[in-house]
Protein backbone atom coordinates (compact mmCIF):
# COMPACT_ATOMS: atom_id res chain seq x y z
CA UNK A 1 0.00 0.00 0.00
CA UNK A 2 1.26 3.49 -0.85
CA UNK A 3 1.08 5.80 2.12
CA UNK A 4 -0.51 9.16 1.43
CA UNK A 5 -1.37 12.18 3.55
CA UNK A 6 -2.54 15.72 2.87
CA UNK A 7 -1.03 18.76 4.54
CA UNK A 8 -3.66 21.00 6.19
CA UNK A 9 -2.30 23.96 4.24
CA UNK A 10 0.67 24.93 2.15
CA UNK A 11 2.00 26.08 -1.20
CA UNK A 12 3.88 23.56 -3.34
CA UNK A 13 7.37 24.65 -4.40
CA UNK A 14 8.81 23.53 -7.74
CA UNK A 15 12.48 23.36 -8.71
CA UNK A 16 11.89 26.46 -10.84
CA UNK A 17 10.63 28.30 -7.74
CA UNK A 18 13.79 27.37 -5.84
CA UNK A 19 15.90 28.49 -8.78
CA UNK A 20 14.19 31.89 -8.64
CA UNK A 21 15.13 32.04 -4.97
CA UNK A 22 18.77 31.33 -5.73
CA UNK A 23 18.79 33.97 -8.43
CA UNK A 24 17.45 36.43 -5.88
CA UNK A 25 20.23 35.53 -3.46
CA UNK A 26 22.85 36.58 -6.03
CA UNK A 27 21.68 40.21 -5.88
CA UNK A 28 19.77 40.46 -2.59
CA UNK A 29 19.32 44.23 -2.50
CA UNK A 30 18.09 44.36 -6.07
CA UNK A 31 15.80 41.38 -5.46
CA UNK A 32 14.31 42.95 -2.31
CA UNK A 33 13.78 46.26 -4.08
CA UNK A 34 12.07 44.56 -7.02
CA UNK A 35 9.86 42.49 -4.71
CA UNK A 36 8.90 45.56 -2.64
CA UNK A 37 8.10 47.56 -5.77
CA UNK A 38 5.91 44.74 -7.08
CA UNK A 39 4.03 44.58 -3.79
CA UNK A 40 3.62 48.34 -3.78
CA UNK A 41 2.16 48.21 -7.26
CA UNK A 42 -0.13 45.33 -6.43
CA UNK A 43 -1.49 46.79 -3.20
CA UNK A 44 -1.41 50.47 -4.09
CA UNK A 45 0.52 51.18 -0.89
CA UNK A 46 3.49 53.53 -1.13
CA UNK A 47 5.59 52.07 1.70
CA UNK A 48 6.52 48.38 1.88
CA UNK A 49 8.68 46.88 4.65
CA UNK A 50 9.78 43.25 4.59
CA UNK A 51 10.69 41.15 7.65
CA UNK A 52 11.79 37.61 8.38
CA UNK A 53 8.42 36.57 9.86
CA UNK A 54 4.83 37.69 10.16
CA UNK A 55 5.04 37.97 13.94
CA UNK A 56 8.23 40.01 13.53
CA UNK A 57 6.39 42.32 11.15
CA UNK A 58 3.55 42.77 13.65
CA UNK A 59 6.01 43.48 16.47
CA UNK A 60 7.69 46.11 14.27
CA UNK A 61 4.32 47.69 13.39
CA UNK A 62 3.42 48.02 17.07
CA UNK A 63 6.81 49.53 17.89
CA UNK A 64 6.36 52.08 15.11
CA UNK A 65 2.87 53.04 16.30
CA UNK A 66 4.09 53.40 19.89
CA UNK A 67 6.78 55.84 18.75
CA UNK A 68 3.92 58.07 17.53
CA UNK A 69 1.75 57.59 20.66
CA UNK A 70 4.15 56.75 23.49
CA UNK A 71 1.51 57.25 26.19
CA UNK A 72 -0.53 54.26 24.94
CA UNK A 73 0.38 50.66 25.80
CA UNK A 74 -2.61 48.35 25.12
CA UNK A 75 -3.18 46.44 21.89
CA UNK A 76 -6.65 45.13 21.05
CA UNK A 77 -6.61 41.69 19.44
CA UNK A 78 -9.30 39.07 18.75
CA UNK A 79 -9.88 36.50 21.47
CA UNK A 80 -9.60 33.79 18.81
CA UNK A 81 -6.66 34.01 16.42
CA UNK A 82 -3.18 32.69 15.73
CA UNK A 83 -1.02 32.48 18.86
CA UNK A 84 1.59 34.43 16.87
CA UNK A 85 -0.50 37.57 17.36
CA UNK A 86 -0.25 37.74 21.18
CA UNK A 87 3.37 36.55 20.86
CA UNK A 88 4.14 39.62 18.76
CA UNK A 89 2.33 41.98 21.14
CA UNK A 90 4.29 40.72 24.15
CA UNK A 91 7.53 40.69 22.13
CA UNK A 92 7.02 44.38 21.41
CA UNK A 93 6.48 45.08 25.12
CA UNK A 94 2.76 45.88 25.26
CA UNK A 95 -0.28 44.66 27.13
CA UNK A 96 -3.18 42.83 25.52
CA UNK A 97 -6.88 43.56 25.67
CA UNK A 98 -9.17 41.06 23.97
CA UNK A 99 -12.40 41.44 22.04
CA UNK A 100 -14.77 38.69 20.94
CA UNK A 101 -15.63 37.41 17.46
CA UNK A 102 -18.97 36.60 15.91
CA UNK A 103 -18.67 32.84 15.21
CA UNK A 104 -21.11 33.14 12.31
CA UNK A 105 -18.83 35.46 10.31
CA UNK A 106 -15.40 35.37 12.07
CA UNK A 107 -15.68 39.19 12.26
CA UNK A 108 -15.19 41.29 15.40
CA UNK A 109 -18.24 41.44 17.64
CA UNK A 110 -19.10 45.17 17.52
CA UNK A 111 -20.20 45.54 21.15
CA UNK A 112 -17.22 43.59 22.46
CA UNK A 113 -14.84 45.71 20.38
CA UNK A 114 -16.40 48.96 21.58
CA UNK A 115 -16.14 47.82 25.20
CA UNK A 116 -12.43 46.98 24.81
CA UNK A 117 -11.36 50.48 23.74
CA UNK A 118 -9.83 52.68 26.42
CA UNK A 119 -7.60 55.74 26.68
CA UNK A 120 -4.66 53.31 26.74
CA UNK A 121 -5.50 51.72 23.37
CA UNK A 122 -2.56 51.90 20.99
CA UNK A 123 -4.30 50.19 18.08
CA UNK A 124 -6.82 47.58 17.00
CA UNK A 125 -5.59 44.43 15.26
CA UNK A 126 -8.16 42.83 12.96
CA UNK A 127 -7.37 39.32 11.67
CA UNK A 128 -8.95 37.94 8.50
CA UNK A 129 -8.97 34.24 9.39
CA UNK A 130 -8.66 31.33 6.94
CA UNK A 131 -8.98 33.63 3.94
CA UNK A 132 -12.36 35.00 5.07
CA UNK A 133 -12.86 38.77 5.26
CA UNK A 134 -13.80 40.63 8.42
CA UNK A 135 -16.37 43.44 8.44
CA UNK A 136 -13.93 46.33 8.16
CA UNK A 137 -16.55 49.07 7.72
CA UNK A 138 -17.88 48.35 11.21
CA UNK A 139 -14.36 48.14 12.67
CA UNK A 140 -13.25 51.46 11.16
CA UNK A 141 -16.44 53.14 12.33
CA UNK A 142 -15.85 51.92 15.89
CA UNK A 143 -12.13 52.79 15.75
CA UNK A 144 -13.03 56.42 15.01
CA UNK A 145 -9.45 57.42 14.26
CA UNK A 146 -7.60 54.85 16.37
CA UNK A 147 -4.94 53.09 14.27
CA UNK A 148 -6.12 49.79 12.76
CA UNK A 149 -3.73 47.03 11.74
CA UNK A 150 -5.35 45.14 8.87
CA UNK A 151 -3.89 41.68 9.49
CA UNK A 152 -4.24 39.83 6.18
CA UNK A 153 -1.61 37.22 7.05
CA UNK A 154 -4.10 34.53 5.98
CA UNK A 155 -5.92 36.48 3.29
CA UNK A 156 -3.56 37.82 0.64
CA UNK A 157 -5.65 38.32 -2.49
CA UNK A 158 -9.01 38.64 -0.71
CA UNK A 159 -11.11 41.73 -1.38
CA UNK A 160 -13.67 43.81 0.47
CA UNK A 161 -15.94 46.07 -1.57
CA UNK A 162 -13.44 46.23 -4.39
CA UNK A 163 -10.41 46.91 -2.19
CA UNK A 164 -7.68 44.47 -1.29
CA UNK A 165 -7.67 43.13 2.23
CA UNK A 166 -4.53 44.39 3.95
CA UNK A 167 -5.05 47.90 2.58
CA UNK A 168 -8.15 48.79 4.59
CA UNK A 169 -6.50 50.03 7.79
CA UNK A 170 -3.55 52.23 8.69
CA UNK A 171 -1.06 49.37 8.34
CA UNK A 172 -1.51 46.13 6.39
CA UNK A 173 0.17 42.86 7.29
CA UNK A 174 0.84 39.89 5.01
CA UNK A 175 2.63 36.65 5.80
CA UNK A 176 4.90 34.49 3.64
CA UNK A 177 5.17 31.56 6.02
CA UNK A 178 4.79 28.04 4.71
CA UNK A 179 1.07 27.66 5.45
CA UNK A 180 -0.08 30.93 3.93
CA UNK A 181 -1.56 32.06 0.59
CA UNK A 182 1.88 32.26 -0.99
CA UNK A 183 5.12 31.34 0.73
CA UNK A 184 8.79 32.24 0.88
CA UNK A 185 9.24 29.63 3.66
CA UNK A 186 8.74 32.49 6.11
CA UNK A 187 8.45 36.25 6.04
CA UNK A 188 6.20 39.17 6.91
CA UNK A 189 5.28 42.31 4.98
CA UNK A 190 3.95 45.63 6.22
CA UNK A 191 2.30 48.12 3.86
CA UNK A 192 0.99 51.61 4.48
CA UNK A 193 0.03 54.85 2.77
CA UNK A 194 0.39 56.86 5.97
CA UNK A 195 3.56 58.98 5.71
CA UNK A 196 4.00 59.29 9.49
CA UNK A 197 3.75 55.55 9.98
CA UNK A 198 6.03 54.92 7.00
CA UNK A 199 8.64 57.20 8.56
CA UNK A 200 8.31 55.44 11.93
CA UNK A 201 8.72 52.04 10.28
CA UNK A 202 11.83 53.23 8.45
CA UNK A 203 13.43 53.88 11.85
CA UNK A 204 13.00 50.26 12.99
CA UNK A 205 16.39 48.63 13.40
CA UNK A 206 16.18 45.37 11.48
CA UNK A 207 19.47 43.42 11.46
CA UNK A 208 20.83 41.30 8.63
CA UNK A 209 19.80 37.63 8.88
CA UNK A 210 22.45 35.40 10.39
CA UNK A 211 24.15 32.71 8.31
CA UNK A 212 22.38 30.08 10.43
CA UNK A 213 19.02 31.64 9.64
CA UNK A 214 19.81 31.83 5.92
CA UNK A 215 20.84 28.17 5.79
CA UNK A 216 17.71 27.15 7.70
CA UNK A 217 15.46 28.95 5.20
CA UNK A 218 17.15 27.40 2.15
CA UNK A 219 17.16 23.89 3.62
CA UNK A 220 13.51 24.20 4.64
CA UNK A 221 12.60 25.30 1.10
CA UNK A 222 14.16 22.12 -0.28
CA UNK A 223 12.37 19.99 2.30
CA UNK A 224 9.03 21.60 1.50
CA UNK A 225 9.61 21.07 -2.21
CA UNK A 226 9.83 17.35 -1.53
CA UNK A 227 7.78 16.52 1.55
CA UNK A 228 4.66 18.62 1.02
CA UNK A 229 3.60 16.19 -1.70
CA UNK A 230 0.88 13.78 -0.46
CA UNK A 231 3.01 10.76 -1.31
CA UNK A 232 5.65 11.98 1.15
CA UNK A 233 3.84 14.24 3.63
CA UNK A 234 3.06 11.24 5.85
CA UNK A 235 6.76 11.20 6.78
CA UNK A 236 6.92 14.56 8.61
CA UNK A 237 3.32 14.06 9.69
CA UNK A 238 4.40 11.05 11.76
CA UNK A 239 7.32 12.77 13.47
CA UNK A 240 5.78 14.39 16.57
CA UNK A 241 8.92 16.32 17.49
CA UNK A 242 8.43 18.51 14.38
CA UNK A 243 5.26 19.96 15.98
CA UNK A 244 3.66 20.47 12.57
CA UNK A 245 0.62 22.68 12.79
CA UNK A 246 1.07 23.34 16.51
CA UNK A 247 0.04 26.73 17.88
CA UNK A 248 2.54 27.99 20.45
CA UNK A 249 2.67 31.22 22.42
CA UNK A 250 6.32 32.25 22.17
CA UNK A 251 7.16 35.94 22.61
CA UNK A 252 10.92 35.34 22.83
CA UNK A 253 11.92 35.73 19.19
CA UNK A 254 14.17 37.90 17.07
CA UNK A 255 13.35 39.19 13.62
CA UNK A 256 15.49 40.23 10.70
CA UNK A 257 15.14 41.66 7.24
CA UNK A 258 13.97 39.44 4.38
CA UNK A 259 16.66 37.47 2.54
CA UNK A 260 17.36 37.85 -1.16
CA UNK A 261 16.51 34.15 -1.56
CA UNK A 262 13.09 34.77 -0.01
CA UNK A 263 12.51 37.86 -2.13
CA UNK A 264 13.28 35.91 -5.30
CA UNK A 265 11.06 33.04 -4.20
CA UNK A 266 8.32 35.44 -3.08
CA UNK A 267 8.39 37.24 -6.43
CA UNK A 268 7.93 33.96 -8.25
CA UNK A 269 5.04 32.97 -5.97
CA UNK A 270 3.43 36.40 -6.27
CA UNK A 271 3.29 35.89 -10.03
CA UNK A 272 1.29 32.71 -9.38
CA UNK A 273 -1.02 34.18 -6.73
CA UNK A 274 -4.09 34.55 -8.94
CA UNK A 275 -3.83 30.97 -10.17
CA UNK A 276 -3.24 29.66 -6.65
CA UNK A 277 -6.21 31.65 -5.35
CA UNK A 278 -8.50 30.49 -8.13
CA UNK A 279 -7.60 26.89 -7.33
CA UNK A 280 -8.39 27.35 -3.63
CA UNK A 281 -11.69 29.04 -4.38
CA UNK A 282 -12.66 26.22 -6.75
CA UNK A 283 -11.81 23.58 -4.16
CA UNK A 284 -13.70 25.41 -1.42
CA UNK A 285 -16.79 25.76 -3.60
CA UNK A 286 -16.66 22.05 -4.42
CA UNK A 287 -16.62 21.23 -0.69
CA UNK A 288 -19.41 23.72 0.04
CA UNK A 289 -21.63 22.14 -2.57
CA UNK A 290 -21.12 18.69 -1.05
CA UNK A 291 -21.43 19.62 2.65
CA UNK A 292 -24.11 22.25 2.27
CA UNK A 293 -26.00 21.18 5.40
CA UNK A 294 -22.99 21.86 7.63
CA UNK A 295 -22.56 25.25 9.25
CA UNK A 296 -19.86 27.35 7.61
CA UNK A 297 -18.92 30.98 8.34
CA UNK A 298 -21.09 33.38 6.37
CA UNK A 299 -19.36 35.56 3.81
CA UNK A 300 -20.08 39.19 4.70
CA UNK A 301 -21.63 41.46 2.09
CA UNK A 302 -19.09 42.85 -0.34
CA UNK A 303 -16.39 40.31 0.57
CA UNK A 304 -14.51 37.98 -1.74
CA UNK A 305 -12.73 35.38 0.42
CA UNK A 306 -9.77 33.33 -0.79
CA UNK A 307 -10.29 30.21 1.39
CA UNK A 308 -6.78 29.54 2.69
CA UNK A 309 -8.55 26.69 4.45
CA UNK A 310 -12.27 25.98 4.64
CA UNK A 311 -13.51 26.21 8.25
CA UNK A 312 -16.47 24.04 9.23
CA UNK A 313 -18.22 25.21 12.38
CA UNK A 314 -20.53 22.26 12.96
CA UNK A 315 -18.27 19.24 12.48
CA UNK A 316 -16.58 19.33 15.90
CA UNK A 317 -13.23 17.96 17.02
CA UNK A 318 -14.38 14.39 16.32
CA UNK A 319 -13.85 15.23 12.65
CA UNK A 320 -10.09 15.73 13.01
CA UNK A 321 -8.16 13.41 10.70
CA UNK A 322 -4.57 14.55 10.06
CA UNK A 323 -4.04 12.13 7.16
CA UNK A 324 -6.86 13.89 5.29
CA UNK A 325 -5.57 17.35 6.23
CA UNK A 326 -8.71 17.81 8.32
CA UNK A 327 -7.51 19.50 11.49
CA UNK A 328 -8.61 21.73 14.31
CA UNK A 329 -7.21 25.21 14.38
CA UNK A 330 -6.13 27.16 17.45
CA UNK A 331 -6.66 24.82 20.43
CA UNK A 332 -7.91 27.46 22.86
CA UNK A 333 -9.10 31.02 22.82
CA UNK A 334 -6.35 33.55 23.56
CA UNK A 335 -7.64 34.36 27.05
CA UNK A 336 -7.20 30.73 28.12
CA UNK A 337 -3.45 30.65 27.39
CA UNK A 338 -2.18 30.56 30.97
CA UNK A 339 1.21 32.00 30.05
CA UNK A 340 -0.61 35.16 28.95
CA UNK A 341 -2.33 35.87 32.28
CA UNK A 342 0.13 38.57 33.36
CA UNK A 343 -0.07 40.37 30.00
CA UNK A 344 -3.86 40.62 29.58
CA UNK A 345 -5.88 43.60 30.77
CA UNK A 346 -9.62 43.11 31.13
CA UNK A 347 -11.60 39.94 30.55
CA UNK A 348 -10.26 36.60 29.37
CA UNK A 349 -13.45 34.61 28.71
CA UNK A 350 -15.32 35.24 25.46
CA UNK A 351 -18.17 33.01 24.34
CA UNK A 352 -17.67 33.36 20.59
CA UNK A 353 -13.95 32.67 20.78
CA UNK A 354 -14.48 29.65 23.02
CA UNK A 355 -17.10 28.30 20.65
CA UNK A 356 -14.71 28.57 17.70
CA UNK A 357 -11.82 26.98 19.58
CA UNK A 358 -13.96 24.03 20.65
CA UNK A 359 -15.82 23.37 17.44
CA UNK A 360 -14.00 24.53 14.34
CA UNK A 361 -12.19 22.18 11.96
CA UNK A 362 -10.67 23.13 8.63
CA UNK A 363 -10.52 21.34 5.30
CA UNK A 364 -7.47 21.64 3.01
CA UNK A 365 -7.80 23.67 -0.18
CA UNK A 366 -4.23 23.74 -1.52
CA UNK A 367 -3.06 22.60 -4.95
CA UNK A 368 -2.36 19.01 -3.90
CA UNK A 369 -6.04 18.42 -3.05
CA UNK A 370 -7.47 16.37 -5.91
CA UNK A 371 -11.09 15.93 -7.02
CA UNK A 372 -10.99 12.48 -5.45
CA UNK A 373 -9.77 14.02 -2.18
CA UNK A 374 -12.63 16.52 -2.21
CA UNK A 375 -15.16 13.75 -2.71
CA UNK A 376 -13.64 11.53 -0.03
CA UNK A 377 -13.25 14.31 2.56
CA UNK A 378 -16.78 15.57 1.93
CA UNK A 379 -18.20 12.09 2.37
CA UNK A 380 -16.13 11.65 5.54
CA UNK A 381 -17.45 14.90 7.03
CA UNK A 382 -21.04 14.07 6.11
CA UNK A 383 -20.88 10.56 7.59
CA UNK A 384 -19.87 11.92 10.99
CA UNK A 385 -23.44 13.11 11.58
CA UNK A 386 -24.90 9.65 11.07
Amino acid sequence: MILRALAPSGVPFTPADLLAGFMGSLSPEKSLRKFSNRLSGKTGQTAVNCFSSGRGALSAALTALHSLSPERCEVLIPAYTSFSVPSAVVNAGFRIRLYDLDPKTLSPDPQSLKSAISDQTLCIVVCHLFGYVADMDTVLDIADGLPVIDDAAQSLGAEYKGRQVGTLGDIGLYSLSRGKNISAVDGGILVTNNPEIAEALSRINCPEPSLKHKLKIVITAFILCLLLHPRLYWIPGRLPFLNLGKSVFDPDFAYFGLMGFQAGLGMRMLEKLERITAGRIGTARAYIKRIAHHELPAVIEGAEPVYLRLPVLSAGQKAVNPDLGVVGSYPTSIGRIRALDKYITGGTVFAGADMLAAGIVTLPTHAYVSDADIEFISTYINLLEN
